[in-house]
């Protein structure tokens, strides 16, 4: 009997060490390695289009067809905004429809729906932005900027595997109130410089490059440089706050759904996994032994990715806007900061938004509150 118990001990370990093996290796695909942003997915038939409105066939597990607030509706030839639901049932779903440009939505066509909202940088900025490079110490990294009157530079930071598109929303409120924008790059991004291994380090490197962004707008007329980071760009942002002498250089943050605790993302992801065969949640004993393997196959230093935990050293003062119902997230993170550091952080939450879904949901409410925050500092200093 012992012997049986020695053996059934032993392969219940060679399979925990298999298991684990396999899951720290989706903790590399699915939140570590660098790949080129999604491409639109043309999968929602157009079944009826009107002047105002489009009448959409129902997929449920398409994001935002059937989610309140303002949508991007991309075409293969063009492109609009959807607006309220007016109606919902039977297998489709009809909504009101803003045209921006190109051609308009044609019945029996397949279109895309999208969070950006927008179709291109050209459509938000009138044509009138450069591509610049600015300085890191990997080398030239590629960044788009708008010019402006006033002298507080806003730099956006994107989030884990997003394109710099996503900031159209946001910035095409901030820049129509005179600020200039940067819209960034960083390492292992589509044309920027890449590290060997090809791995998102969720702030621990990546802060260098916003840093050589400061560097540029300091060096280009800015006197102060706000920064808006999204995702796993908060925790770009935040690390730069942390490690970086132009720190000071930055009056004000905005963080979007801001992931800084990378364990604690890790987590949130795993209860949401089921095991394969079995269909049962990721035990935790699981999900430790992977995040240990993680941690030495690919260099993860968990705590150092805890920036709530570092909170003492924040200087900053920080808007953060996070949604209820964020499902990659956890909003218990920005909740915990804001505890931790009332004097400087003030937490906006918008109810029923996912993940970077703030502006979709509550679009006037967010730039009321950005833009208020902004003017605080560039108007007082």
């Amino acid at each position: 009997m012992a012997a049986l118990a020695i053996a059934g001990a032993a392969v219940l370990v060679v399979l925990l060490g298999g298991a684990a093996w396999f899951y720290s290796g989706q903790i590399r695909a699915g939140a570590l390695a660098a790949k080129a942003p999604a491409g639109p997915e043309y999968r929602v038939e157009v079944l009826k289009a009107g002047s105002g409105s489009v009448t959409l066939a129902h997929l449920p597990e398409v994001r935002g067809l059937a989610a309140e607030g303002i949508w991007g509706l991309r075409q293969r030839d063009g492109y609009g905004q959807l607006g309220r639901i007016e109606k919902q049932g039977d297998g489709s779903v009809i909504r009101a429809y803003r045209h921006l440009t190109g051609s308009r939505p044609r019945p029996g066509e397949r279109v895309a729906v999208e969070l950006g909202a927008y179709p291109s940088p050209a459509y938000i900025f009138g044509g009138e932005y450069d591509t610049i490079s600015y300085k890191t110490d990997l080398g030239p990294t590629p960044a788009w900027l708008k010019r402006g009157r006033r002298r507080t530079w806003v730099v956006f930071v994107h989030g884990y595997n997003a394109p710099r598109t996503e900031h159209l929303r946001l910035a095409s409120r901030v820049t129509r109130e005179g600020y200039p924008a940067l819209l960034l790059s960083y390492r292992n991004d589509p044309g920027a410089p890449q590290t060997q291994d090809k791995l998102r380090q969720w702030g621990q490197t990546e802060w260098r490059d916003v840093e050589g962004s400061v560097r540029y707008a300091l060096d280009h007329g800015a006197r102060r440089v706000a920064l808006i980071g999204v995702s796993m760009g908060a925790a770009v942002v935040t690390s730069f706050l942390y490690e970086s002498k132009l720190a000071e250089r930055v009056p004000g943050v905005v963080l979007d759904s801001p992931a800084l605790d990378f364990e604690a993302v890790v987590d949130y992801e795993a209860k949401e996994r089921q095991l394969p065969v079995l269909g049962t949640a990721i035990p935790a004993p699981l999900a430790s032994a992977a995040k240990a393997l993680a941690a030495r196959r690919y260099g993860i230093d968990w705590a150092a990715t805890d920036y709530v935990r570092r909170s003492k050293e924040l200087r900053t003062p920080a808007l953060v806007v996070h949604g209820t119902a964020d499902k990659t997230v956890p909003i218990a993170i920005s909740e915990e900061l804001a505890r931790a550091r009332p004097d400087l952080v003030e937490l906006v939450r918008v109810p029923r938004a996912g993940h970077v879904e703030g502006w979709n949901y509550a679009r006037q409410r967010y730039e009321r509150e950005v833009i208020a925050f902004l003017r605080r500092f560039d108007e007082a200093q």
